[in-house]
């Protein structure tokens, strides 16, 4: 049965530097993620927490200069704000190396409205037991639970994914995580169309995106699969490439409640033009996107 539409989006995980040889970019997945929402049109809460030190002070700056609220960004006190050491290969390909413990392993949920809500969260933010137990509670009372897997070893207990996985409404991964997930549930289906409808089976879940890098994605939606081919790009960095996808995504489908294939699209088409550019967060116009949704 088809959810009704959200009333507001909220983003629970981390905030978080990403720092590059030669500087430094607000970033972590979930306010990637809200980022894009939020320049996308949607109504937007970050939920997070930074330290009271030098990084922070500069993520409250900025995350007020872009219009995000930072009513729920909680103020550590006795731990930094995060950080990653992010190295790129030539091809413009991101590894992190992660600090730990940082302010955003301490992320209090708090008491808000959830139930006509769109919850998207990842699994990074979730390697320490407090987050896991806040994550839990928001899930219970929120309407529709979108769950972005993000592996990055040794950050995560993949049984414990298992079970959010089986309480989302839709999950996203990529193409190298989608083979570490299939061998945790035993499936070994050779054939992509296949291996989403075991997993979705398997999870109970109606809605899963594969991200492809340059091969565009799929998506299996209610027993059918939906292919997007790549929307060439000229690659300066794939960081936050991902998070624009799903964030496209989910405006299309949930927002505007596109259609499969029209969100999908979408989705391939911002993650496309956040590749071509430096970082996350640079910004890209509706004339930008529009142009390559009606290629």
């Amino acid at each position: 049965m088809k959810k009704p539409k959200p009333s507001k989006l909220v983003c629970y995980g981390e905030v978080l530097w990403d720092c590059f040889p030669d500087r430094e970019i607000l970033g972590g997945a979930p306010f990637n993620v809200a980022f894009r929402l939020h320049r996308l049109g949607a109504k937007v809460e970050l939920i997070s927490a930074v330290g009271n030190d030098a990084r922070g002070h500069e993520a409250y700056r900025l995350l007020e200069e872009f219009g995000l609220d930072t009513t729920y960004i909680h103020p550590a006190k006795d731990l930094a704000t995060g950080y990653v050491e992010v190295a790129l290969d030539k091809a413009g390909a991101a590894t992190y190396t992660i600090a730990q413990p940082v302010a955003w392993d301490h992320i209090p949920a708090p008491d808000i409205p959830m139930k006509d809500n769109l919850l998207v969260f990842g699994s990074l933010a979730l390697r320490e037991a407090f987050n896991l137990s806040q994550v839990q509670k928001l899930i219970q009372r929120c309407g529709i639970v979108v769950f972005d897997i993000n592996l990055r070893p040794p950050h995560y207990q993949m049984s414990a994914l298992i079970d959010l996985m089986q309480a989302a409404d839709c999950i996203k991964l990529n193409e190298e995580e989608l083979p570490l997930v299939l061998s945790e549930l035993s499936i070994t289906d050779n054939e992509l169309g296949s291996q989403l409808a075991a997993l979705a089976k398997a999870t109970q879940t109606a809605t899963i995106c594969v991200t492809l890098g340059s091969e565009g994605a799929v998506l299996w939606h209610e027993g059918q699969l939906y292919r997007q081919k790549g929307i060439p790009a000229q690659v300066v960095d794939t960081v936050g490439a991902g998070d624009a996808f799903l964030a496209a995504f989910i405006y299309g489908f949930y927002c505007l409640e596109e259609g499969p294939q029209s969100a999908l699209k979408r989705g391939c088409a911002l993650g496309s033009l956040v590749a071509s550019t430096p970082g996350a967060t640079t910004e890209i116009s509706k004339n930008e996107l529009q142009a390559l949704l009606k290629d």
